[in-house]
């Protein structure tokens, strides 16, 4: 096959290249990721980023001159998303959030935001802004849009950002929505890892009521790392420009086509039976975790988020270096509250991955039980090995991508030896 050819090539003729790639593969075939922004990209959007697209650059004029390639996947998302407009030429999530924010908001301006997300991509003397929190109640961690409201109106946004990345409930966009306009804010919502759900139609659409709506390509919709800005027309035009401004003049064909596969991947019926599954398996890994004593934050679950609360006298960072040494790789946290003086250590898991990966509830509940158990454990050597153990046989044959949720048509078949990655994909290597 081409691909292997390739990667005996490799090895023979860059040896330490050839390290870098087989560590990143045996990692990831060996371990289990319960990371929300950790998943694998299809073998189609995979090969389409490594195709011939790659030696064929495009430029950036005016809206009327994009490529065909890049037509069709802004037609794709724009449906799929049912959005006015599509921006898709920034290379990642963090350029997109700041190509946003400095086409929304001044240096000074007042921005009120949900964990003060967004707050993090302002580095440097030309963004400034004042960033006010709102977040969830300490009593009962819920979303209080009266007090929301009353921020708000106190100090007159003129931005509001939602992002859930947080929060595995799914919010009312329209009090939100209607809170922005009596400010007259606009509403930037960053769908995070809730993209897929929402693609598929399994969660409600935050798109309808937001002026500007962000996401990546990559975690839940199995597609290359890119930033995508979808917004109302009437602020296309200040967002287009921006983007050039900031020097996002050109993406390669090949991720525009990577994206456009992508997209209408997402809009198939195998698509609609992953995102359900990462929904079943998400309540799954709760119940597990319930099981074991550990308390669960915002339960039950309405999206592919779960949030485990450390024990008491558990030390994070060392529970997130055993656990990946026994290959169970996690995200730890503090949740904020709208109270500046609590904030709770979590564990941010996700169940996109492993569905990805083709583990069902079952699976799911026993790394749940798992889990929590060993948080609750001394976490010595005997504890890493007995985890590990769960985790090596439960990853021992499975691939990064099945074939399950490929399109019964697109389905690579050991023939297809143009296939780039496909051995990386399917563990043939």
């Amino acid at each position: 096959m081409v691909n292997q050819k390739l990667f005996k090539q490799l090895k023979k003729f860059d040896p330490d290249l050839y390290e870098l790639l087989k560590a990143s593969f045996d990692r990831q075939i060996s371990s289990l990721s319960l990371i929300p922004t950790d998943n694998a990209a299809s073998p189609l959007s995979q090969y389409l980023k490594g195709s011939a697209l790659g030696n064929d650059n495009i430029g950036y004029d005016m809206i009327e001159h994009y490529s065909r390639v890049e037509k069709l996947a802004i037609k794709r998302v724009c449906e799929i998303f049912k959005a006015e407009h599509a921006i898709l030429r920034i290379g990642n999530h963090v350029a997109a959030s700041r190509v946003v924010l400095q086409a929304l908001a001044k240096n000074g301006d007042k921005i009120l935001s949900f964990n003060l997300r967004k707050s993090e991509h302002c580095t440097g003397e030309q963004m400034q802004y004042d960033f006010i929190k709102f977040a969830l109640e300490p009593h009962d961690l819920k979303l209080n849009f009266d007090k929301v409201r009353y921020s708000a109106l106190k100090n007159k946004p003129v931005l509001i950002i939602y992002s859930p990345v947080n929060y595995p409930h799914n919010i009312d966009y329209k009090k939100l929505r209607s809170i922005a306009d009596e400010v007259g804010a606009k509403l930037w919502v960053d769908l995070g890892q809730n993209s897929g759900l929402i693609a598929a139609k399994k969660i409600k659409s935050p798109v309808p009521y937001a002026d500007v709506a962000t996401f990546s390509a990559s975690d839940a919709l199995h597609g290359p790392q890119t930033g995508i800005i979808l917004t109302k027309s009437k602020f296309a035009e200040l967002i287009e420009k921006k983007v050039v401004d900031t020097g996002h003049v050109s993406l390669k064909k090949n991720v525009l086509a990577a994206l456009a596969i992508t997209f209408h991947e997402v809009d198939s019926e195998e698509y609609g039976h992953y995102a359900q599954q990462v929904l079943d398996n998400a309540r799954a890994l709760e119940n597990g975790l319930k099981k074991s004593g550990v308390e669960v934050l915002c339960a039950p679950t309405e999206n592919h988020l779960v949030l485990a609360k450390f024990p008491k006298n558990v030390d994070v960072k060392s529970t997130v270096k055993n656990l990946e040494q026994a290959g169970l790789l996690v995200d730890a946290e503090n949740l904020m509250t709208s109270d500046d003086k609590i904030s709770i250590p979590i564990l941010r898991l996700s169940s996109l991955d492993p569905t990805t990966r083709a583990l069902y509830e079952e699976d799911m509940f026993t790394i749940g039980l798992t889990l929590g158990e060993f948080l609750k454990s001394p976490q010595d050597s005997q504890s890493i090995k007995a985890v590990s153990k769960i985790i090596k046989e439960m990853v021992e044959n499975l691939p990064l991508f099945s074939d399950e949720w490929l399109p019964e048509s697109e389905i690579v078949q050991e023939r297809d030896a143009d296939l780039m990655m496909k051995a990386l994909v399917y563990g043939t290597i």
